[in-house]
């Protein structure tokens, strides 16, 4: 009873224009609201986002709240259509959480929480006068009216399309406002401690001309690694010399795009590390999340270890090695260069680069490398990607289905050229790497122990072999894909990736067949 008294006298001063009021019930009923709308979605990513959505559309529009006693009430509402619509935008997406994603529900009542709803308000300040004025009424209309985007786009004589953007664009701009404040925070706080400082690891060295996950995760491992394992060792284990993944179009992210955390933390089971890492495809991440993201950044070059990132600076996969606070930078090589300082607020997502990814290995000062990593385990996750037991991103198809969408690219003259060429010569590489792990690992204690066995790995060997040698042959000439170049190559292509796919699932059930004995045998 008396909290709901406190709520009524905060609410009528906030109906006055006192912000100190708003910001205090924001500060008590937060957690609340992530809680509600995280118990819609089941995605804390998304919880975060709404609940900072629906308190910011509930700002200024206190005065339709009749009876302040429904406070609590009133705003749940809004989170949950907030919710349900965010639902019903993503209904084709697969909302999977992988256990690296952290909850993110806060205690309101500690001056973490009051000095961050003050800012928070201070950020809504800041962006409002940054605006142009149209922008400003727009974005007004929007979160604190809850005019619709038809509505808008008629009141303002615009296009929908332009009215998205704008919203999208001020949404991203008070992300970048409070980002900025969060850092300072944090750098303010480790300046307190007296823990301000440098760190530079060995610069990563690679050895592929491509920054795929299972080259970043051959350096990584390599710092920690005693066995010197191979390249192909790393890429097979992992299950990365197995991967394929395309678009309708085989556009150039066909083989980037996917649940980056999830994969990680697959592909490291066989080594026995455990891995941290925030971040997946279509999310945009709230100013706290990227916090937590520059603090993982930071624990993780302490322990020594550098950083798998995606799209830091843009869509490739990347090592951060060292940082300077005192400079805010962040010290990352890519394929190209190996030693670009990137500003600590390039973690700050802009509208055209929304999407981050960061990866860490947790336990990796514990592990035991003297012994072998788990071909059972390293099977399994060859075998469920190969079937597409994966969380799925929403116009990316994995596994051996990937070739049939790969296939219907060229038969309805979709395919991009750019982006094939790219694909082939990316799984050229990966599948030699395939065989090279097969004929490595032929002695291996599990599968000289069993005849039939070793007919079955003999077998998947020689079917990845011929994998390999058909991508050699599908490989485009040069200058095929290159602006201005016409080169006919459909039927020729078609027919290839049939017989790839052909072999390369005959190659699977040979693994699936050693797996199944193998487990059955424990």
């Amino acid at each position: 009873m008396i909290n709901q008294q406190e709520d009524q006298e905060l609410i009528k001063r906030a109906k006055n224009g006192d912000q100190a009021a708003f910001s205090d019930l924001v500060m008590k009923h937060r957690s609340k609201a992530v809680d509600w709308a995280r118990s819609i979605t089941h995605d804390s990513y998304l919880a975060e986002d709404i609940a900072q959505n629906a308190i910011l559309r509930s700002y200024l529009h206190l005065e339709s709240l009749e009876h302040p006693d429904r406070f609590l009430p009133w705003l749940r509402n809004i989170v949950r259509n907030q919710a349900i619509d965010v639902l019903r935008k993503n209904k084709r997406n697969n909302l999977y959480i992988h256990n690296s994603e952290i909850n993110h529900t806060v205690d309101s009542d500690t001056p973490e929480v009051v000095t961050l709803h003050k800012e928070w308000m201070e950020s809504i300040s800041l962006l409002m006068e940054s605006l142009p004025v149209r922008n400003r009424l727009i974005f007004e209309a929007h979160f604190f009216k809850q005019h619709s985007p038809d509505e808008i786009a008629e009141e303002f004589q615009m296009t929908i399309s332009n009215v998205y953007n704008i919203i999208s664009r001020s949404k991203i701009k008070l992300q970048e406002l409070r980002f900025r404040k969060e850092t300072t925070k944090y750098l303010q706080q480790k300046m307190a401690r007296s823990l301000l400082t440098t760190q530079l690891l060995t610069i990563p060295s690679y050895r592929s001309a491509y920054s795929s996950m299972g080259h970043l995760l051959n350096e990584l491992i390599s710092n920690v690694n005693d066995n010197n394992y191979s390249l192909s060792d790393i890429m097979g284990f992992t299950g990365q010399a197995f991967r394929i993944q395309t678009t309708v179009d085989c556009g150039l992210s066909g083989s980037l795009i996917y649940d980056w955390g999830w994969v990680m933390e697959r592909a490291l089971i066989a080594f026995g590390f455990q891995t941290r890492s925030i971040g997946r495809p279509g999310r945009v991440l709230t100013p706290d999340i990227l916090i937590e993201a520059l603090d993982m950044i930071h624990l993780s070059i302490d322990r020594g270890m550098s950083v798998i990132v995606w799209n830091l600076v843009k869509s490739e996969f990347g090592v951060i090695y060292g940082y300077n606070d005192q400079l805010q930078q962040l010290t990352y090589r890519n394929a190209v260069e190996e030693s670009l300082q990137i500003s600590y607020e390039k973690l700050g997502r802009t509208l055209e680069n929304p999407e981050l990814f960061v990866g860490t290995f947790e336990n990796s000062d514990r592990i035991e490398f003297s012994k072998t990593p788990n071909l059972i385990q390293a099977l399994k996750t060859i075998m469920d990607h190969a079937r597409g037991i994966e969380p799925g991103v929403a116009g990316y198809f994995t596994g051996i289905a990937a070739y049939d969408i790969w296939i219907e690219a060229f038969e309805n003259g979709q395919a991009q050229p750019v982006g094939h060429a790219y694909q082939v010569s990316l799984l050229t590489e990966a599948r030699e790497h395939a065989v090279r792990f097969l004929k490595s690992w032929e002695d291996h204690p599990l599968i000289q122990g069993n005849s039939e066995i070793i007919l079955l790995w003999h077998d998947a060997m020689d079917h990845f072999q011929i994998v390999h040698e058909l991508y050699v042959t599908l490989y485009p000439s040069y200058p095929y894909g290159m602006p201005g170049v016409q080169m006919d190559i459909r039927e020729q292509t078609i027919d290839l990736l049939k017989k790839v796919k052909a072999v390369e699932n005959n190659g699977i059930v040979a693994l699936e067949k050693i797996y199944l004995q193998l487990i059955q045998k424990k």
